[in-house]
């Protein structure tokens, strides 16, 4: 059994005091994890690229993951186990691993999730290729307890575009399909301990301010939904952890506090969640046009002092803004409540004229003929 006092020299001998050192940490903390333990860990031993040390923490399991975890490493010297003798949660339990991990870099796999043969392969050819880019994510394929499919969750986007959405939500949309530089976590100060959830997510929202992030536009994780996975049965907290990031970030740009609620309308602005019976507030509405305009220009400004203006981006960001407040449009009738129609119709028209352009002019028209009945129509002919 390996403790916090040995994990060290643990790490040197399960490796056979390899004089090579790894190219790539895989750190996996579990806790009761026996139930998909096997899957996950053959995935990772069953990578196409071989250099990895696999950094194994058992946050004091309370089933037989241990005794799977030690048949493993019996069979494996890449394998290295690290035992808590208390439960210490997934945030220090990863920074433990991090402080013995020798890879250039440290790729994360959660304990119910299974990695595609070529993921460290193809992630690693972004990763060498750039050297600004310090984290590498990937779409991801969502499956069910039994395995099944469900979907892809399609992230990619351009790299500029990521520090944008990380303002608002967790854009990389998970935690176990990464790898990033090593060094620059560590010199940042590793995941912040205060946050016992979406710690991720905190950490990519400091190294995104001093690095690229490059997400492959092709799913090379099966992200498990289940019911005893922590984003289902530790949401609220989850959830709770994250606006306070978004309230953070938001503020720390434009130097203006902003509380939860404010954060939590940003955020499920950004992730489509917003009711109608908000855009029928024509008071908030506004607030959040005000508001948006001094995210915007206080981003932009920020990738000027970078010596990253980019006009493209710029116009990106416009058009994302303006579809968003689209959506809102469209849950809205124009024959119940034409004022907040054109009201929001002129908020498009700042952010993205052509959205309006085409709405008028092409979808509405053609929505109208469609619920004209024929004889009517022949009226107009």
């Amino acid at each position: 059994m390996l403790t916090d006092t040995d994990s060290t020299t643990a790490c040197e001998t399960m490796n056979h005091h390899s004089s090579v050192a790894p190219k790539v940490s895989v750190l996996m903390s579990v806790y009761n994890g026996s139930q998909y333990l096997r899957e996950a860990i053959d995935s990772i031993l069953n990578q196409t690229f071989a250099n990895f040390e696999f950094i194994v923490i058992d946050d004091c399991s309370t089933d037989n993951s241990w005794e799977i975890l030690n048949g493993y490493a019996t069979q494996d010297s890449r394998i290295v186990l690290l035992k808590n003798e208390e439960n210490i949660g997934l945030t220090k339990s990863l920074n433990k691993g991090i402080r013995v991990a020798k890879g250039e870099y440290i790729a994360r796999q959660d304990a119910d999730d299974v990695s595609l043969p070529c993921r460290f392969e193809k992630q690693l050819a972004v990763l060498e290729q750039d050297s600004d880019v310090a984290l590498v994510s990937c779409d991801v394929e969502m499956i069910h307890s039994d395995g099944t499919y469900i979907c892809i969750l399609k992230q990619a986007c351009e790299p500029e575009l990521v520090a944008w959405h990380l303002l608002f939500y967790n854009h990389i949309a998970g935690h176990s399909q990464v790898v990033f530089k090593k060094d620059l976590a560590i010199e940042l100060g590793s995941y912040n301990e205060d946050y016992r959830y979406s710690q991720d997510y905190e950490l990519w929202c400091r190294l995104i301010k001093v690095s690229k992030f490059v997400i492959v536009p092709e799913p090379l994780l099966r992200q498990r939904r289940h019911k005893q996975s922590i984003s289902n049965i530790k949401f609220n907290e989850q959830h709770s952890f994250a606006l306070a990031q978004v309230s953070l970030n938001i503020s720390s740009l434009i130097n203006v506090s902003i509380d939860s609620e404010k954060a939590d309308e940003l955020y499920n602005f950004w992730i489509r969640s917003l009711k109608s019976d908000f855009f029928i507030d024509h008071q908030k509405v506004e607030n959040l046009h005000r508001l948006m305009k001094c995210i915007y220009f206080s981003f932009i400004s920020k990738q000027v002092e970078l010596h990253q203006e980019n006009i493209k981006l710029q116009r990106k960001i416009c058009g994302l803004i303006g579809e968003r407040f689209f959506d809102g449009l469209n849950q809205v009738s124009f024959r119940a409540d034409p004022i907040t129609k054109l009201r929001l119709s002129l908020i498009i028209f700042f952010w993205c004229p052509k959205i309006i352009y085409g709405y008028y002019f092409f979808m509405l028209p053609q929505r109208i003929s469609q619920r004209i009945p024929f004889r009517k129509r022949q009226k107009f002919a």
